[in-house]
């Protein structure tokens, strides 16, 4: 795990260091009080949490996007993954990010925390407020579904959006083929199974190979020469303005018919 604070490497002592914000806290607050009864939550306690969830406004590759995350550091799966050798999950830039933004690591770690324990209903989800300025949105840009209570929510979260298209990446499939089971899969979303090994293209399982739009891989530069591997990626050149994910649009055109999106590793 990435050190958080001079030596600190611990996520829970790192959160010791991390000054709590007003917001943060009555978020806390209202989780703490809703956890014991998360399995027979009325409607207005439903409300209460769906005002809860943040919505960041996203920079770099993904400026003018915006998105509802949820906590990499709190989530066990992408832990694990961190600690795999060649998993692109061991240079996590979300983990980098929440040691340089507390506000940022706050909201993530309260949309964890409601979005995978509280099962939440579509109408009491759509009324999150998601700006866009190009029509689209993202799930996860910083973390991942760790329960299928997540993928359900971002489900619902998606379907009742409709106005615009979500790209919803993950490297836990099976959590949203058990979504989309009872959910359905919604026709604004383009759903994008991410690799988690650099240089090697995932295996979709053969019960998610209906659900998936598009497999995105990360690839190192001497391993794409090596093997005429085509960057199709559109943010390849991460530091030329140009190169945004808004000038791109691969993975939120619902029209884009490759399979495959390369990148490049930064």
């Amino acid at each position: 795990m990435a050190k958080f604070i001079q030596g600190v490497t611990n996520y829970d002592e790192w959160r010791d260091h991390a000054k709590d914000s007003k917001k943060y806290l009555e978020r806390m607050a209202l989780i703490s009080e809703l956890l014991p009864k998360k399995d027979n939550l009325g409607v207005i306690d439903q409300y209460r949490l769906a005002n809860a969830i943040a919505v960041s406004s996203l920079t770099g590759k993904l400026e003018d996007f915006y998105a509802i995350s949820t906590s990499v550091l709190m989530n066990p799966i992408c832990q694990c993954r961190a600690k795999v050798e060649g998993c692109i999950c061991k240079d996590c830039y979300a983990a980098s990010g929440a040691q340089r933004f507390v506000g940022l690591c706050q909201g993530l770690e309260t949309n964890y925390l409601i979005l995978n324990n509280f099962l939440l209903a579509e109408e009491v989800l759509a009324t999150i407020p998601i700006p866009s300025t190009n029509g689209a949105s993202r799930v996860e840009s910083h973390g991942d579904a760790a329960t299928e209570i997540c993928a359900i929510n971002y489900t619902r979260i998606v379907d009742s959006h409709k106005h615009l298209t979500f790209a919803v990446f993950s490297k836990n499939t099976s959590l949203y083929k058990e979504a989309f089971d009872v959910e359905g899969k919604p026709n604004n979303m383009v759903f994008v199974a991410s690799s988690p090994i650099v240089n090697e293209v995932m295996e979709v399982p053969a019960d998610m190979v209906k659900y998936v739009d598009h497999v995105f891989t990360v690839y190192d530069l001497e391993y794409a020469l090596a093997h005429n591997i085509h960057i199709n990626c559109g943010t390849w050149r991460a530091n030329d303005l140009d190169h945004r994910c808004k000038n791109c649009m691969r993975c939120y055109d619902k029209a884009n018919r490759e399979y495959y999106i390369n990148e490049l590793k930064k």
